[in-house]
């Protein structure tokens, strides 16, 4: 280059040969001859720079650990410098972000902290990738898979992409039991494998009959013809055989899955005959071989193999009754005419030209003698310019009964004379009725409604359970009342009938489309005030004084020694129930839960469709409540102290109530009184006990009561 040297930093010296430096043998460091070569200066000042940033960041960083999960994982610090001395990072504070990888890992990168702390440890975990599952499923071509409570595709399937840990799954198939299980999913990218055997919800169950070819009904769909086997699914199953002219036969079965079942032959009864009852004047009362069936005009099934007595009874007529049978699957008209039962009812009336009318009818003659039928009518005796006279009679068989009246001048109102000279009001007075005492055995008394009431020294009992019975409710605690006082008791519950001679317009409405309003049938959906203000109004028919105080249609206090009729004390209700004889009784039966045989109305299998708890394999006969005394007496001989329907009784209730009280009447207030006795909406051994204690106020269809009072 024409003789010049040229160094990249420096402008070039034009004319200044450079001489080369002669080789010499390394010596000492002093010994080398001092170089004046720019570049290796700037080299030096380099390296002492660098050599000074190094220490000051040294000095300054910290020494920092990253642990990875996996551990196998690579990990990179995205910094320019970043240092890694001894597997730790030589990092200065402020934020860094790392990046890690790893097989089956998504990548991790994110923003790590670093303090000022000289020593740091810093975790880093990376997520798994999405795992994959392969179902497999035997012996059923297909299943619906739930996953995580979310549908899925049908079995057999592989489920992709899955995040890693636990998940919950279902299999089901139709006839096969839920498969449920926790799989663990290990997630990477790996494909693990769920081998399902799914098993059997049925079991073989066969059926006969005779005679054969009954169709075979479960659940309501039919599944074949006896005799036949076939696969039915676990659980309570309903079966019923029906062939024509047969009546159905129906059971409930229990099936275990894989447990084979042979069901005994059934031996199917010919169907009913039905006879189609009517009667001449309607609304008698029907009985089939002494069994109440209601008021004509209406519909029985009957067995085909036998004569039945058919009997109508109505107040006032002759019963009449007929011998008839009824082929199997023949409907039969049965018309039975009453004659009227006649008594002889003389008329003395003055002015002799006055009208009478019975029964509204107005009567040819004044002062005749009438027969009339043996029930209740009314008397109407009028003329212009006279006060009227107006009763009521009940004419008796075999007994002349005389209405002597004269009537008074006046402006047409209610009044009239007897022969005796007592004034008789417009309203009806009590004739033809029971005053109590009547007929009295000495141990009966009857009501102006004829309702019977046996008499019950009292005595001593303990109320309640104890706590080592397992049915025992906690407003139960065992406590002793004693009974001073002799009392009264109703045998039956009041009735229907009976309560609207109280209360004309009365409905005891129905239940699920089951009637609970029939005039033999307890009183039901009455409140306990409408029950009190019952008893005293039966009080002043029968010249008894008031129980019970009311104003304004409330109770608001009782006459404790008043003799007039009332709600029985929960003491004396649990003494009539409970004991007989010395024996304390737990059932209103002899023995143990459940009954045997029909000793009362109860929740059973009739009800199933109506109600949650029924008592198993038990028929009463009636799904809601019974006529009153359609079942056994207890040995007191009162109907219905369990069944029918529950009854008030006098006392206030209170959960936990004292004991060792004389003749109690219980606390002197509260909000709800006591409800005693089962009813037919009950079937559980805890319901059915005599001990159970309900509450309440208000209406019910299961709560009816029936009347107590003192003796002295």
């Amino acid at each position: 280059m024409n003789g010049q040297t040229v160094f990249p930093d420096k402008e070039p010296i034009r004319g200044e040969i450079i001489q080369p430096i002669p080789f010499r043998p390394p010596g000492p460091l002093g010994s080398l001859p001092k170089l004046n070569i720019p570049w290796l200066r700037l080299m030096l000042v380099a390296v002492a720079c660098i050599s000074l940033f190094s220490a000051w960041y040294v000095t300054s960083a910290n020494s920092i650990e990253i642990v990875a999960y996996p551990a196998d994982a690579t990990i990179n610090v995205k910094k320019l410098i970043a240092p890694r001395i001894r597997g730790n990072w030589i990092l200065r504070p402020g934020s860094h972000r790392v990046e890690a990888v790893a097989s089956g890992y998504k990548k991790y990168s994110e923003l790590v902290v670093v303090s000022d702390e000289a020593i740091q440890k810093h975790r880093i975990e990376l997520e798994p990738l999405p795992g994959h599952l392969r179902i497999e499923i035997t012996p059923v071509k297909s299943a619906k898979v739930i996953l995580d409570e979310q549908e899925m595709a049908d079995a057999p399937t592989t489920l992709r992409d899955l995040a890693s840990g636990p998940h919950n799954i279902r299999i089901s198939a139709p006839r096969y039991k839920l498969f449920e299980s926790s799989v663990e999913i290990e997630g990477k990218d790996i494909e693990q494998m769920l081998s399902v055997e799914m098993q059997p919800a049925w079991a073989e169950v066969s059926f006969d009959s005779s005679p054969q070819n009954a169709a075979v009904v479960v659940d309501g769909e039919p599944i074949g013809v006896t005799p036949l086997s076939a696969e039915i699914i676990e659980g309570d199953r309903s079966i019923e055989l029906r062939l024509q002219g047969y009546k159905p036969w129906r059971r409930t079965i229990t099936v275990v899955a894989g447990e084979s079942l042979e069901t005994p032959r059934v031996l199917l009864a010919k169907a009913d005959g039905k006879l189609s009852i009517s009667s001449l004047p309607t609304g008698a009362t029907i009985t089939v071989d002494g069994d109440y069936k209601g008021k004509s005009p209406l519909s029985v099934s009957v067995n085909p193999d036998k004569r039945h007595t058919i009997r109508a009874i109505k107040p006032g007529y002759l019963p009449a009754s007929a011998n008839i049978n009824a082929a199997s699957g023949e409907t039969k008209a049965v018309n039975l005419s009453l004659e009227p039962e006649l008594a002889q009812v003389r008329f003395i009336i003055s002015p002799n030209d006055a009208e009478v009318l019975i029964d509204g009818v107005l009567q040819k003659q004044t002062n005749q003698v009438l027969m009339l039928p043996t029930h209740e009518h009314s008397i109407q005796i009028r003329k212009p310019g006279y006060n009227s006279y107006e009763t009521t009679i009940t004419p008796r068989k075999g007994v002349e009964k005389r209405i002597k009246v004269r009537l008074r001048p006046g402006d047409g109102s209610a009044g009239a004379t007897t022969t005796s000279g007592n004034k008789t009001a417009a309203k009806s007075p009590n004739v033809g009725t029971v005053k109590p005492g009547a007929n009295n055995d000495g141990n009966t008394i009857k009501t102006f409604l004829a309702q019977e009431l046996t008499l019950l020294e009292g005595g001593s009992i303990t109320m309640g359970a104890s706590r080592r019975d397992s049915a025992r409710r906690a407003n139960e605690t065992l406590r002793a009342a004693s009974l001073k006082r002799p009392f009264y008791l109703a045998t039956k519950e009041v009735t229907n009938g009976q309560f609207r001679r109280f209360l004309a317009n009365h409905n005891s409405k129905s239940s699920n489309g089951q009637n609970l309003n029939d005039d033999n049938q307890p009183v039901a959906n009455v409140s306990w005030n409408t029950a009190a203000i019952f008893c005293n109004w039966l009080s002043r028919k029968d010249s008894l004084p008031v129980f019970y105080q009311i104003k304004s249609g409330r109770v608001l206090g009782i006459n404790p020694a008043a003799l007039g009729y009332r709600l029985p004390s929960e003491a004396e209700w649990a003494l009539a129930a409970r004991i007989s004889g010395g024996e304390t009784f737990n059932y209103p039966w002899a023995g143990t839960y459940p009954p045997q045989g029909r000793p009362g109305n109860f929740a059973d299998q009739s009800a199933k469709k109506s109600l949650k708890n029924v008592i198993p394999n038990y028929d009463d006969g009636f799904v809601v409540a019974a006529p009153v005394g359609s079942f056994p007496p207890n040995l007191r001989g009162i109907y219905d102290m369990g069944g029918n329907v529950a009854e008030w009784v006098h006392d206030f209730y209170v959960a936990a109530p004292s004991g060792n009280n004389i003749d109690p009447l219980g606390p002197n207030s509260g909000l709800q009184h006591v409800i005693r006795g089962s009813s037919w909406a009950h079937g559980t051994n805890t319901e059915l006990r005599l001990s159970y204690r309900d509450h309440g106020s208000d209406p019910r269809d299961d709560v009816g009561f029936r009347i107590a009072r003192y003796a002295r």
